[in-house]
């Protein structure tokens, strides 16, 4: 007898997407940087290789418009698509985001989706 609830890996398309450095969070102390989300590739085109342990990503937003960031759910739950996790980051503002293992993709990274890279940053920290 099949489970109510099954959960596999589904399928992601294969888009080719710029790849964030991931920074580790050490006692010393460091400057964070951050990258820009990739315009050539917008609405999809970024990534980050995640290990499913603590991480932080920081979104900013210099644009004067709110822009949303996606992350799909690479997950099938009784056939049915997860609807992906959006996170909407209004004008002047910089938002932190926790990825969970969830979001890992088949390939071991996460990736993240913008609607437009207009003064748009990004960053990962492993804490």
């Amino acid at each position: 007898m099949t489970p109510a609830h099954t959960i596999v890996q589904a399928e992601e398309s294969t888009v080719a997407r710029t790849a964030i450095p991931v920074q580790l969070a050490d006692t010393t102390g460091a400057e964070l940087t951050f990258s820009a989300v990739d315009a050539s590739a917008a609405p999809n085109g970024n990534s980050f290789l995640y290990d499913g342990g603590p991480a932080v990503v920081l979104i900013k937003n210099a644009d004067t418009a709110s822009h949303t960031m996606t992350v799909p759910i690479p997950l099938l739950v009784d056939g049915q698509t997860v609807t992906s996790r959006t996170v909407t980051i209004p004008a002047g503002k910089t938002y932190r985001w926790r990825p969970s293992p969830v979001y890992r993709q088949q390939d071991g990274n996460v990736y993240l989706n913008f609607d437009a890279a207009t003064s748009m940053t990004v960053a990962v920290v492993d804490l």
